[in-house]
């Protein structure tokens, strides 16, 4: 799981997670896209290809128990949220915010299938959002265990307010051939 600096929850159960004044604000661009727009400025999603040096960082609240922070050279390489089953593929949310804000201690939530042998559906962990920066937020698919198709998100909230929720689904890459060696000359590390 990477961070640099996502079960699918229906859009619905999305908003039931707010209050009815925060739902009138989230702007749902796509039926399994949700963002509040009186927060975040701009959002962007989909493959994002793994470069430059890492380093593990504790998240007890990940299977692993930490998470990959990569330098700040990754982005969204291909707007999608079909996603190919493929390692060394990541998916994920990049948002920007208005000049002067940010945000400390954001929770950065995975839901997806159960892994491979396990019953663990949901990971999280802690990061700062600020302006005038990426706030790229991803998971790349790494270990043997993590490769499971179906229905993943990637959501963050902030005091209990949810700031975006993307789904996306992950499928056989031969359902999607021309994405699913997006990454093939990108840095596994």
């Amino acid at each position: 799981m990477i961070r640099t600096t996502l079960k699918a929850i229906i859009t619905i159960g999305l908003l039931s997670l707010t209050t009815p004044t925060q739902a009138q604000f989230l702007k749902d661009a796509a039926p399994d896209l949700v963002f509040d727009e009186r927060i975040l400025s701009k959002i962007n999603y989909g493959l994002v290809c793994p470069s430059g040096t890492a380093k593990k960082l504790p998240a007890p609240d990940t299977h692993l128990g930490f998470i990959t922070q990569r330098d700040q050279s990754q982005r969204i390489e291909h707007t999608t949220q079909v996603v190919p089953l493929s390692k060394g593929i990541g998916f994920g949310v990049d948002v920007q915010l208005p000049d002067g804000v940010e945000l400390r201690d954001v929770e950065i939530s995975v839901f997806h299938p159960p892994y491979t042998g396990t019953n663990v559906t949901e990971e999280s962990w802690r990061s700062d959002l600020v302006s005038r920066a990426s706030n790229l937020n991803f998971f790349l698919f790494e270990f043997p265990f993590e490769m499971v198709a179906g229905d993943w998100a990637l959501q963050a909230s902030h005091n209990g307010t949810l700031l975006y929720a993307v789904n996306f689904k992950v499928v056989d890459p031969s359902r999607i051939p021309n994405l699913s060696s997006y990454c093939s000359g990108a840095l596994l590390s």
